[in-house]
């Protein structure tokens, strides 16, 4: 895949001339830090596709789904997907909650760059994260390639407004993260509304779990940083 294969591929983003720059100036930014942060695991060679186009097109399943007035992306690493987000979306305050120091200082550096002043980020756990200032404090959450679900719930619901969504990328192994994460989603209030596959040129194995989440976090949760890992729901 190319990068001018993006706008013919995603037609309903408007004014391809502002934010494809954006996103290789942020490509080339990545590619330049990886020898001192490490980000991705994903190919140079594969990274337009796995990168960019499946951020883009998580955008655009959960623009189908609701609007966005402001969202939060756990464990954002290089920025995937909520720096391309926030590239697109220049109006809508994009928080990227980022554990490791290293990243979370690109991630600064990045927004910078890119004159993204709508980014906020957040050098955290995402437990941390959940007993913050965050803490149902957005009416949109994502993750990608964080953690299996029933762990994932529990560090991203607890930021979600009660009403909000949440919307994950998963993989082939979908059917049974979802059912072992029946526990999970009955005590942190969360009810699956759609499994949502991605377009087969983008990716013929991923489809976004969208959730709703149907009440207030319950005070104990998240647990201690750590505990969501060793013992999930």
């Amino acid at each position: 895949m190319l990068w001018t294969d993006l706008p013919g591929l995603f037609p309903g983003y408007r004014s391809p001339g502002t934010w494809l720059p954006k996103l290789q100036k942020h490509a080339d930014m990545v590619f330049q830090a990886s020898p001192r942060v490490r980000v991705t695991a994903v190919d140079a060679d594969d990274a337009i596709r796995r990168q960019y186009a499946e951020s883009l097109e998580l955008l655009r399943i959960m623009l189908e789904a609701r609007d966005i007035p402001a969202i939060v992306d756990v464990g954002s690493g290089g920025g995937f997907p909520g720096m391309v987000i926030a590239c697109l979306l220049n109006d809508t305050p994009v928080h990227l909650v980022e554990s490791l120091k290293k990243r979370a200082e690109l991630l600064t550096a990045l927004a910078d760059a890119l004159e993204l002043k709508q980014v906020k980020v957040y050098a955290l756990r995402a437990e941390e994260a959940g007993r913050g200032e965050l803490r149902e404090a957005v009416p949109v959450v994502t993750a990608r390639a964080v953690a299996p679900l029933r762990e994932l719930l529990e560090y991203t619901s607890p930021l979600a407004t009660p009403g909000g969504s949440l919307f994950f990328p998963k993989g082939s192994g979908v059917d049974e993260e979802v059912a072992a994460a029946e526990s999970a989603m009955a005590l942190l209030k969360c009810e699956m509304r759609a499994r949502i596959p991605m377009r087969a040129e983008i990716s013929p194995v991923l489809s976004v779990l969208w959730f709703q989440k149907t009440a207030p976090t319950p005070e104990r949760y998240p647990r201690r940083p750590g505990m969501p890992a060793k013992h999930p729901l």
